[in-house]
């Protein structure tokens, strides 16, 4: 009777040291970055690869970037990559826009709807809303803000919160590189 214990009570052990194994060699199996995809279909990265640093943003009113104007344009543009937010990923150099830019480009529209007739659709418009409204929603900045912005004088107090963001002037150098990198490929 005792080695029947013994050895049951091996076997529950080796049996709870096996399922730990295996449940730490699961974790490990889908913790652990996918580094190479084949770019086709769902088989690519859901980011750029990008730094995931935060970093200071104080939040503060702009001359820049009037509703209408010649002074608007340049500097609306300003805020585009080279390649318009498109980048080129894997050996087949598959096409995909990332999200920043797209948002940028939206409230670019935003900005048209405001003087230049045509080129802001009213259908454009709506997507552009539905757009940033759902990548607003998907990642909220929870920051507090002082006070009811309403009552403030923005010609006096300019700044607001401070906020922790990804680093957005980051992205750009490495849109830059994808776009030179790709333009640098023969035909």
């Amino acid at each position: 009777m005792r080695f029947q214990s013994v050895m049951s009570l091996a076997l529950w052990l080796l049996s709870v040291i096996n399922l730990l194994y295996i449940l730490r060699s699961f974790k490990a199996l889908i913790s652990r970055p996918q580094l190479q995809y084949s770019y086709r279909g769902h088989d690519h990265p859901q980011y750029l690869p990008f730094s995931d640093e935060l970093v200071e943003m104080v939040i503060e009113e702009s001359v820049h970037y009037p509703l209408q104007g010649l002074a608007s344009d340049g500097q609306w543009d300003s805020l585009s990559s080279e390649s318009y937010g498109y980048v080129r990923l894997g050996t087949d150099d598959r096409l995909f826009a990332v999200t920043m830019f797209h948002e940028l480009h939206c409230l670019r529209m935003l900005n048209f709807a405001f003087g230049k007739e045509g080129i802001a659709t009213p259908e454009h418009i709506r997507h552009c809303l539905g757009y940033l409204r759902d990548g607003i929603l998907c990642t909220p900045d929870l920051t507090l803000e002082p006070g009811d912005f309403e009552e403030r004088d923005f010609e006096v107090e300019r700044m607001g919160a401070t906020h922790f963001c990804r680093d957005w002037s980051a992205v750009y150098p490495i849109m830059d590189e994808n776009y030179a990198v790709w333009k640098a490929k023969p035909s």
